[in-house]
């Protein structure tokens, strides 16, 4: 059976939305983020579009894919390649200042939110999507721990989606590219009530 207290969630955003992250409380979704503040955002516009306006999520009122705050199950994530390789719009080597915003699946759960998972990329027209906890244990784990994952990006790229917003207390770590941005990191959080361990995490970036 899934623990949820042991099962890893992970947000990626650019380190320069951090300070505008804790100033918000927490992560808000993009259809929310889109009313509020100006982001550096890291994703493909025309998936964010599709996610904001297209797709729904079936077990939860039907609500667009972008009402909800995304997470991943795992780090280096096939959007990190993405962003590192300049397909998203953004410089090829961008992922240095791409962070991983850490939770688990517990605590989004606990906020008492709707919630879904995916059966892969949230983006793409053929996800699936569930609110039950048993959902979890059908996903592909080999794929979404797996380094090597040609043939199976859509299934490494299922999703944790937690509706309108997900609070900063909720994270426990952050996990950074290089000791460069981690000193940035800190720098930010020097002033925050809630403080997540800043950790350099090479492992988890191309």
């Amino acid at each position: 059976m899934v623990n949820p207290a042991q099962i890893k969630i992970y947000h990626i955003t650019d380190v320069a939305n951090l300070r505008g992250i804790i100033a918000e409380g927490g992560l808000h979704s993009d259809a929310a983020v889109a009313k509020r503040i100006p982001v550096l955002g890291i994703g493909y516009a025309h998936i964010k579009k599709r996610r904001l306006e297209q797709i729904q999520v079936d077990c939860c009122q039907n609500r667009f894919v972008g009402e909800f705050v995304p997470f991943y199950f795992c780090p280096r994530s096939p959007m990190l390649l993405a962003v590192n390789s300049g397909k998203s719009g953004r410089p090829p080597g961008s992922q240095k200042t791409v962070i991983h915003l850490v939770s688990t699946l517990a605590v989004g759960m606990a906020t008492g939110r709707d919630w879904a998972v995916s059966s892969g990329n949230a983006g793409a027209g053929y996800a699936t999507f569930d609110s039950q906890l048993m959902a979890v244990e059908t996903l592909d784990w080999d794929a979404i721990r797996a380094r090597q994952w040609a043939g199976k990006q859509h299934q490494k790229s299922a999703e944790f989606l937690l509706a309108d917003f997900f609070p900063w207390q909720g994270f426990e770590a952050i996990g950074c590219h290089n000791s460069e941005v981690a000193h940035q990191v800190r720098g930010v959080l020097s002033d925050a009530a809630h403080e997540p361990a800043v950790q350099v995490q090479e492992g988890w970036y191309y």
